[in-house]
């Protein structure tokens, strides 16, 4: 029996992940792939222009497992990939109001 090397077998499944298949798969669910121009191969233009694109379904709308999700006509919430994209927030990054919130903190404290 032939040894797989753990390395060989992580670039081998990283390289299936990536291809296209599984981005097409979680994009039916609403998420988004790594390499979007992969994941276009594997979906029909109604689904990359409602997913990606922003644009009203052409068609109905079905999960990765072919049960309705959306009907023809309807518009994702957020728009295009590249809107939504701009509209991330982390929640460890500072928030507006973080220097006042660390001086009313320290207030608070030392009184």
């Amino acid at each position: 029996m032939a040894h797989r090397t753990e390395t060989g077998t992580f670039y081998e499944y990283l390289n299936w992940y990536t291809s296209g298949f599984e981005g097409a798969f979680i994009a039916r669910q609403g998420y988004y792939a790594a390499q979007p121009e992969n994941a276009h191969k594997f979906l029909s233009e109604a689904e990359w222009d409602y997913w990606y694109g922003g644009k009203p379904a052409a068609t109905d709308i079905l999960s990765p497992y072919g049960k309705p999700m959306e009907r023809a006509g309807t518009v994702r919430d957020g728009g295009a990939f590249w809107q939504r994209l701009g509209n991330i927030a982390s929640w460890n990054a500072a928030m507006d109001d973080d220097r006042y919130l660390t001086w009313k903190w320290n207030e608070f404290v030392t009184s």
